[in-house]
């Protein structure tokens, strides 16, 4: 690829996955899983519900990147459109940095409040049809968390040809929800899961920021190479 290297895009889906809105929701779906449910039958049970979560997840993610990276493909034929994209890129990138290393300072890029509920009540069904709309919700609500990244990566993407630019996404959505998998696959010992969240958790703003940070390097390769 000419200016998107195969190292690279892995390393941003990887960072992509470990989004605070995801991973954190992620983390409080295993907590309901494993309340008042007997450990010797958690692991069959976590899979089944949380696999349709990270699935649901997946698909949405996928999706959306397939109808912006499609109008992008267009956009790119022209540069001021290509640039104001990269321009965008960069603030969102910023932004993202502000909200963590400032975060009570102005409005912060997250899931919109108002899909709080309906997560939770999908989250509470622990069904498979229930936590595969949750990560749906959740994909779509993460855009606002890392979309600047997914937004670069697909800018970049758009300039290749089809084949290749498929393959990258899907490529780019697996490793998106492999820190997810992993998650699920070590976390049916609440010990773990504690150690997890007690870990992580705190460093939310950390995530925020090299999140940011990955943002802003994407928009300006968009910049210079439009």
């Amino acid at each position: 690829m000419s200016t998107l290297t195969f190292p690279a895009l892995v390393v941003s889906g990887l960072l992509d996955g470990l989004n605070p809105c995801a991973f954190s929701v992620l983390l409080s779906l295993v907590a309901i899983l494993l309340a008042g449910v007997a450990l010797g039958g958690t692991q069959p049970r976590l899979w089944r519900v949380g696999g349709a979560y990270v699935l649901g997840m997946f698909a949405t993610y996928f999706l959306l990147g397939l109808g912006v990276m499609s109008v992008v493909a267009v956009l790119t034929r022209t540069h001021l459109p290509v640039r104001l994209m990269g321009l965008v890129v960069v603030i969102l990138g910023l932004w993202m940095v502000k909200d963590a290393v400032v975060p009570g300072w102005g409005w912060a890029l997250k899931m919109p409040a108002r899909f709080h509920g309906a997560v939770r009540a999908a989250l509470a069904r622990t069904s498979s049809a229930g936590l595969f709309v949750a990560g749906g919700l959740v994909g779509l609500c993460t855009v606002p968390c890392s979309g600047a990244i997914y937004l670069g990566i697909l800018g970049l993407l758009a300039r290749e040809p089809l084949p290749t630019r498929l393959a990258y996404l899907l490529l780019y959505n697996l490793a998106f929800i492999a820190p997810l998998v992993v998650l699920l696959g070590v976390v049916a010992n609440r010990r773990v899961l504690n150690g997890i969240g007690h870990w992580y958790l705190p460093r939310k703003g950390v995530a925020g920021a090299v999140l940011g940070t990955v943002a802003v390097v994407l928009g300006f390769v968009i910049l210079l190479t439009a």
